[in-house]
């Protein structure tokens, strides 16, 4: 019984890191968007390249970050405050290793992007 459960965990692991690949890719997407759209001061853009690479950088940082917190194993749980709580870590662990990774490329990168994208 053992075996089908832990095979059962195991799956359930890898469909919450897909979701949460897809959740990081459209959180990007849609604080690019919103950035671009608001028309501030300065225009934004982000080229292809570098947005690429900052896409897969936030995934991988996500993904790395709930594996690290076995935020995946404790999902199951269904306890809404420890969802909320661990959540929460993952966004702020992982905005500010997107604010250390565009430091280090010297990307200026707009607050207002950073801050959408941590939201």
């Amino acid at each position: 019984f053992s075996g089908v459960f832990s095979r059962h965990h195991r799956k359930v692991k890898i469909l919450f890191g897909l979701s949460d690949v897809i959740l990081t890719a459209l959180a990007f997407e849609a604080a690019y968007q919103t950035r671009l759209y608001l028309h501030l001061e300065k225009v934004f853009y982000i080229v292809v390249p570098t947005r690429a690479l900052l896409l897969g950088f936030s995934i991988l940082v996500w993904l790395a970050i709930g594996r690290w917190l076995d935020i995946y194993g404790r999902l199951e749980a269904g306890n809404p405050k420890v969802i909320l709580r661990d959540s929460f870590n993952q966004c702020l662990a992982g905005t500010t290793a997107v604010i250390l990774f565009q430091y280090l490329l010297r990307l200026d990168l707009s607050r207002t992007f950073l801050v959408l994208l941590a939201g």
